[in-house]
């Protein structure tokens, strides 16, 4: 069911599935999700293999925060827009919390599959440009392709 603030390109939530993924990029088929230096980039895969790996944390209402497999403390999350991989500064870290959770939705440029949409900026969406990470509003095609990634396990 799609949140009472959805935006009209149609937001619904899905259920999270396994817990280990690799994302695919759905408009650079031969590129990958990864952290590097602790920034979230795209790049074909290469060493370290895990720097492609992450784990779906639930966090409930189809909500997920994106942990390194390799660096377990630390999720992708947005900082001025740009999403790296960063540890929470304490236990009770809100903003921390805020900026690493997504919802998960079907991909906006394929159903088949997934898009990420930011929690406290619920018009953004997780994406590539220049093959770097950012948090972006959606408005055109080209963006919906680079917000759209396809699980491989």
């Amino acid at each position: 069911m799609p949140a009472a603030n959805a935006t009209p390109t149609a937001v619904r939530p899905i259920a999270v599935p396994t817990p280990t993924w690799k994302f695919r990029s759905h408009n650079y088929p031969d590129h990958y999700l990864r952290h590097r230096d602790f920034l979230g980039t795209l790049t074909p895969i290469g060493d370290p293999p895990d720097d492609f790996r992450f784990t779906l944390v639930d966090r409930g209402f189809g909500l997920v925060a994106v942990r390194s497999v390799n660096f377990p403390d630390r999720c992708l999350r947005h900082q001025n827009f740009l999403i790296k991989l960063d540890p929470p500064t304490a236990p009770d870290d809100a903003a921390w919390m805020n900026d690493s959770t997504f919802r998960l939705i079907d991909g906006m440029a394929d159903d088949g599959g997934i898009s990420l949409r930011s929690l406290n900026f619920p018009d953004r969406y997780l994406r590539h440009r220049d093959f770097t990470l950012y948090l972006e509003p959606i408005g055109s095609p080209q963006a919906r392709a680079d917000a759209t990634f396809h699980r491989v396990e």
